[in-house]
């Protein structure tokens, strides 16, 4: 039967959004801006019934989906994210305060999908909410509509959405045909057919996680779209995919199924390498991130690929800690893009040149950002890779772990790089110190105090990551 009670979160957070545009068609020009203020507070509200669900330990179970522990402990990682956004955009210059109910509706409603998502235990509701997801996506990174980039981006990220929607689609529908089933729990993927079925699927859910050979739209539609947009597709839509695949190839692959854990493998070690070897010829802040992004689904995959109850945790608690060391990235980058909102590119790494001589608050920031990005400890990133590459050292994955290891240090070439602009690399002629708005500061402030806290006093992120990874079967 269909038990909607466990969809509480969901279905208030779409009653919340669709209220968001009912408002913005009642507010006068003038205070549209505090629809932003509405979004942030409906997200809270709704991560409040997640946490009150998570802290109570069970997991209800309805015909299309689950709701457990893993499932609400990603739900409020997809929540936090989409605040920590919200409050990026209410001093981003791209985009109007005109729009504010439209964005933040779409926002919320692409959060909607990816809460379905990591739930999801039948494949016909992976899809409708993937696509959920998708749409939304597809218009917030066009939203800068005065920006070519941003046109462009949009339309390339639709162009290979709708085709990886097909092929996973047509995935589906090989997978029914060989099991007679959609429900992940009814359903066993045996058989060659049913495997070919779930190729298929993977290829879709490579596309929406952008892992490599399926990751060719992202540098266009991150560099294009609007810094808070680029921000979310870079985390938020990443980390409910992973959840998703987590769940569908614990519960359908069989144990001895050697061929498909070493697809994901080589997927995997792909992913990591494209991504963290490309980033080194980068220019552009937001694409050097964009590939950063590539990378860090690679070793997210890592804890898919060992299946075990560490790598389930590693990837929560590198979820989490992921959220707020990228996002927080942005929000330095953003800062500097809106001093030079007239430069041919504003995003330029050369605007980082000499940063700690204009803004040394903002240096610190950027520069613990970039060491929790690269893994080094005691950063929050650093727990993360240590969870995930120990899972593949405990399930004898020896290659993935040396692999994982490699492109850390290639990372760390990059970001550093970063790094020694900021400090130790003469500033441009007539460059000005950033000016953080109120909203862009506390986004930075809060992603900063988690980053460094969640490194320096793991356990209690640990134990919550263990405790829900528990519950995944």
């Amino acid at each position: 039967m269909l038990n909607l009670g466990l969809l509480k979160p969901e279905l208030v957070l779409s009653a919340l959004a669709l209220g968001l545009l009912a408002a913005d068609l009642l507010l006068s020009a003038g205070k549209k801006r505090s629809l932003y203020v509405l979004a942030i507070l409906s997200c809270g509200i709704v991560l409040w019934l997640t946490g009150a669900a998570l802290a109570r330990p069970s997991a209800g179970v309805g015909a299309l989906w689950a709701v457990d522990p893993f499932s609400l402990f990603l739900k409020a990682v997809v929540l936090v994210s989409t605040i920590l956004v919200l409050l990026l955009t209410m001093d981003d210059s791209s985009i109007p305060d005109s729009e504010a109910g439209s964005f933040s509706c779409l926002l919320l409603l692409s959060a909607v999908g990816m809460m379905l998502l990591v739930s999801a235990t039948d494949l016909l509701l992976i899809f409708v909410s993937l696509e959920l997801v998708s749409i939304a996506s597809f218009i917030l990174a066009g939203y800068d509509r005065r920006n070519p980039k941003s046109n462009e981006g949009s339309l390339k990220y639709f162009i290979f959405g709708a085709f990886s929607s097909g092929v996973m689609a047509y995935g589906i529908s090989l997978f029914y045909g060989a099991t007679g089933a959609t429900t992940l729990i009814a359903a066993k993927a045996q058989g060659a057919l049913a495997l070919t079925g779930l190729l298929f699927i993977l290829v879709g859910f490579g596309f929406k996680a952008a892992v490599a050979p399926m990751h060719f739209w992202v540098p266009d539609a991150y560099e294009g779209a609007p810094t808070p947009v680029t921000a979310f597709l870079s985390v938020a839509p990443k980390l409910a995919a992973m959840g998703a695949l987590a769940r569908l190839f614990v519960v359908l692959i069989p144990a001895p199924s050697v061929d498909m854990t070493l697809l994901l493998s080589i997927l995997c070690g792909l992913t990591m390498t494209v991504g963290n070897l490309v980033a080194l010829f980068q220019r552009n802040i937001k694409r050097l991130l964009a590939y950063s992004s590539i990378a860090q689904a690679g070793y997210i995959m890592m804890g898919i690929v060992t299946g075990d109850a560490m790598g389930v945790q590693g990837i929560l608690v590198y979820s989490f800690v992921y959220v707020a060391m990228n996002i927080g990235a942005f929000a330095v980058a953003n800062a500097l893009a809106e001093e030079r909102s007239g430069a041919a590119d504003p995003y330029d790494l050369d605007s980082f040149n000499g940063l700690s001589s204009r803004s040394l608050p903002a240096s610190l920031a950027m520069a613990f950002f970039l060491l929790s990005l690269a893994g080094i400890p005691p950063m929050a990133g650093f727990i993360g890779k240590f969870y995930l590459i120990g899972s593949a050292v405990g399930t004898s994955h020896y290659g993935l772990a040396v692999a994982a290891v490699l492109n850390s240090v290639i990372a760390v070439y990059y970001y550093m790089s970063v790094a020694y602009r900021i400090f130790f690399t003469a500033p441009r002629k007539g460059a000005v110190a950033p000016r953080f708005g109120s909203c862009v500061y506390a986004t930075a402030v809060v992603a900063l105090a988690v980053t460094l806290f969640f490194g320096i006093l793991p356990h209690r992120l640990a134990s919550w990551a263990q405790f829900s990874a528990s519950f995944l079967p």
